[in-house]
């Protein structure tokens, strides 16, 4: 089955540094799928961070943010965010980060995890997959039209705004569907799964 470059966070471990700061870039933060040994303390599941990296904050959270684990709430304007995860981070016209795309591999985990680390207010979240439902991604999907009118005045990288306008003019409907699975039967779909309308 197609799945849109879903990936489900909880397949996946992160190897820290002994010491995180002073932090020197992304390169420190190790990321795999499941199957690293798990007697290894230094492997981590992604809900086990801590601080150091997420606040929950979903209902604070920017209404860019495209539904997935990850968002940006409360974050300050230090354009950090797009620097670290280019391809999965963008800026609204206050500055402010958002996840205008979930990451779909062990690469674009570790840059989203080093934008949350780079955040200075911790203002990043990863526990949308515990609160966002086929209602309210049904609800987000509605208001494309109106964040597609004003992408315009983005901060980020070129490519990743164009990509942006793409997710909005339809392209990330098959990435919601499988998303909304996810969240109501808590399992990655399989080829005989029927996928909910999102529309």
């Amino acid at each position: 089955m197609n799945l849109h470059g879903f990936i489900d966070i909880r397949d996946y471990r992160v190897h820290l540094p002994q010491s995180l700061f002073p932090y020197c870039g992304k390169s420190i933060l190790e990321v795999s799928p499941l199957g690293v040994d798990p007697s290894d303390p230094g492997w981590l599941p992604i809900d086990a961070l801590g601080r150091d990296f997420f606040h929950p904050a979903f209902s604070k959270r920017n209404p860019l943010n495209i539904p997935g684990p990850f968002y940006g709430a409360e974050t300050d304007t230090c354009e950090t965010g797009p620097r670290e995860a280019p391809g999965n981070v963008l800026m609204d016209r206050q500055g402010q980060e958002f996840v205008f795309k979930q990451p779909t591999n062990s690469v674009e985990l570790r840059d989203v995890l080093s934008a949350a680390l780079c955040e200075c207010f911790c203002g990043y979240g990863a526990d949308g997959d515990d609160k966002w439902t086929l209602p309210l991604i049904r609800d987000w999907w509605q208001t494309r039209f109106d964040l597609l009118e004003s992408a315009d005045g983005l901060g980020g990288d070129t490519h990743s705004l164009r990509l942006w306008k793409r997710l909005l003019s339809g392209e990330a409907e098959g990435y919601l569907r499988v998303y909304a699975f996810f969240v109501e039967e808590g399992r990655v779909p399989t080829a005989s799964d029927i996928l909910p309308d999102v529309s």
